[in-house]
């Protein structure tokens, strides 16, 4: 497996100009030779809480669930029915981290949010996707803990397009009332994925486990830069109209548009972790 080299100089701040990429536009000038189409590029990209090693390992396991070794052997298989090319993980612990890498070889790269949490990663086909930057942003985790929430730039293969892609995970309140570090984090997303609309105009991408349903996604799409795979409005006069969903989410910014959303549970799924995968096919043009 390759090795992803993480860009310190943008380790903890969008504040400085952020580099150029290629939109894809076709220009227009003399009439001449035919101008070449962009090609029309799509994939799938997905979210997935894989329930960390820590709940389902050693003498406390989790009732109902194999360790995480099995259970990571499964979320492979999952991947792989979903036709994923792109996918946020949460709770991908290091263990799970190493078997992954272990298991797919050279087919998939992974960046973490830090060298030593790999909770927050985000993997990528190697064949779909090329390695350009990376970074991390630091969001409050339990406790107003810090944690490191990965952001990465991917070339696609098949178009030459650029796209961002940031995964995050919200604390829930099972260690106290965590709504304000949500409140804080889903700020700290917000100006994030804004910044990176605005300076690049490129296709932005956010997946993750919001442990929040309205409560997130009418704050987080307040500035109307992002939109959710499944739909709803925010529109300026503060009617919010989130769609029905879960804890997971996938956004995306104009540059890109999401068909064909998935919510999958299957039973294959439900052995492999608390959470269901959730998708959406990504159509660039």
């Amino acid at each position: 497996m390759i090795s992803v080299l993480r860009s310190a100089l943008c380790s903890l701040s969008l504040a400085l100009a952020l580099p150029l990429a290629a939109t894809g536009a076709v220009l227009v000038g003399p009439v001449g030779p035919a101008a070449a189409a962009v090609p029309q590029d799509d994939f799938v990209i997905a979210s997935f809480n894989v329930l960390g090693a820590d709940h389902t390992d050693g003498r406390r396991g989790r009732p109902g669930f194999d360790r995480s070794d099995v259970r990571l052997d499964r979320a492979i298989k999952v991947l792989r029915r979903t036709h994923a090319a792109i996918v946020g993980f949460q709770e991908f612990q290091r263990s799970q981290h190493d078997r992954f890498l272990a298991r797919v070889g050279d087919k998939w790269a992974v960046y973490a949010g830090a060298e030593w949490d790999t909770d927050n990663s985000i993997a990528w086909r190697t064949d779909r996707f090329a390695f350009v930057e990376g970074w991390s942003v630091a969001v409050p985790y339990f406790h107003g803990n810090t944690r490191y929430m990965p952001v990465v730039g991917l070339r696609s293969l098949a178009s030459d397009r650029m796209v961002y892609v940031m995964n995050t995970h919200h604390a829930a309140d099972t260690r106290g009332n965590a709504t304000q570090w949500r409140r804080e984090a889903t700020r700290i997303e917000r100006n994030t994925t804004r910044k990176l609309t605005r300076n690049l105009n490129v296709p932005v991408f956010m997946t993750g486990d919001m442990n929040d349903r309205a409560a997130f996604f009418c704050p987080f799409t307040r500035n109307q830069v992002m939109r959710s795979f499944l739909g709803g409005a925010n529109p300026k006069d503060g009617s919010c109209n989130p769609p029905a969903s879960g804890v997971d989410w996938i956004f995306a910014n104009k540059y890109a548009a999401l068909e064909r959303p998935r919510i999958n549970r299957s039973a294959l799924v439900q052995a492999t972790s608390d959470h269901p995968i959730v998708s959406v096919h990504v159509r660039l043009s």
